[in-house]
């Protein structure tokens, strides 16, 4: 009977003996967009144990550009990043166990999940700020990466004995400045950081001790170019070194926010809508509704709404953030009735 893994346990570091870790590990995936959709395909192929997929976004169009694992038909059901990667990953390797989590990060869901290891495939910097966190109050280890642009970076992250993530980046929200809404991204970029960040996870699932937490990669996939620079816990850091924070609070405080690369605007109801209901209210409103099992969406005054079970709503049709916060938080008002337990 052949051996699936046979090439990658010829591989001298890996052997028969580092595929039988990589066949047992759990590793979280926060973010399931560019990174971490090809992240968790390359894992799949690996032969990892058990995937827990993080994200609550929906598939959009221009998520084709870069997101590999997506098809036009994820786009046309309004499929949710994490069922669709679910999906398509399961008929790569369907021995893989996975379990899709439609949700923001959190805190608590940090604390409550049991895992080998985390990847960092986040877009959002309070997101990140909240794991860099978590993983200092709950001492787990994992791996941050990021492109935007033709710039791309990946390091392995040990934050209570080595430099965490904001000792590296001491104004880790403004970064969000250089994020993908501005710079875009090169789509052959992608495969690049994640590549480097799937070969980190396998490295770490097979010997762990001899990853090097102290070094940062960074790529420039136009001009051709990589470098390695040694990185330090900073003394005076106050996430690592001063812990003057409180892990429930939001590193960021929600807010409306338009999505990577397009015009739609996103925002987050404070507690899990009833779909069912809210469906029958905006009908008995005499507007157009079109209901499925994970969302519900509408039309009115040429501007479209999508409100999801997590809790998350996508407003198209808006000229500006200014509108779509206002429209938002009248909507949120309007749908008080109809919201249950607290969205975590």
């Amino acid at each position: 009977m052949l051996n699936r893994y046979d090439r990658q346990e010829r591989v001298a570091a890996i052997g028969a003996a580092g595929q039988a870790k990589i066949s047992v590990a759990t590793i979280l995936i926060a973010g399931v967009g560019a990174l971490g959709s090809y992240a968790a395909e390359q894992l799949v192929r690996s032969g990892v144990g058990h995937l827990i997929l993080v994200d609550p976004d929906t598939v959009s169009l221009t998520n084709l550009q870069r997101q590999t694992l997506f098809t036009e038909a994820d786009v046309q059901q309004r499929a949710l990043k994490v069922d669709a990667a679910k999906r398509h990953l399961l008929a790569i390797n369907h021995q893989v166990d996975i379990t899709a989590m439609p949700t923001s990060l959190s805190g608590d869901l940090l604390q409550e999940t049991t895992f080998d290891l985390v990847l960092d495939c986040l877009d959002n910097y309070g997101a990140r700020i909240l794991l860099n966190r978590a993983a200092l109050v709950r001492n787990f280890d994992y791996i941050f990466a990021s492109c935007a642009g033709t710039f791309g970076s990946v390091m392995p992250i040990r934050a209570r004995q080595h430099a965490c993530l904001n000792c590296v980046y001491p104004n880790l929200a403004e970064l969000q400045q250089t994020d993908c809404d501005l710079l875009g991204v090169n789509t052959a970029l992608v495969p690049i950081i994640a590549g480097l960040q799937v070969s980190l996870a396998l490295h770490y699932l097979v010997d762990a001790t001899t990853v090097n937490f102290d070094q940062l990669t960074t790529v420039d996939n136009w001009q051709l170019s990589q470098q390695a620079f040694r990185v330090r816990k900073n003394p005076a850091c106050p996430t690592c070194q001063r812990f003057d924070w409180d892990l429930a609070e939001p590193a960021i405080p929600n807010q409306v926010q338009v999505l990577c690369g397009t015009e739609t605007y996103q925002g987050r109801l404070n507690s899990r809508p009833r779909l069912a209901a809210i469906s029958d209210w905006l009908v008995d409103r005499q507007l157009t509704v079109n209901a499925h099992a994970s969302f519900v969406s509408f039309t009115a005054e040429d501007k479209t709404v999508s409100i999801f079970r997590n809790g998350k709503v996508l407003l198209y049709g808006l000229p500006d953030i200014t509108a779509a916060t206002q429209l938002f938080n009248r909507l949120q008002t309007q749908l008080n009735p109809f919201l249950e337990v607290s969205v975590s």
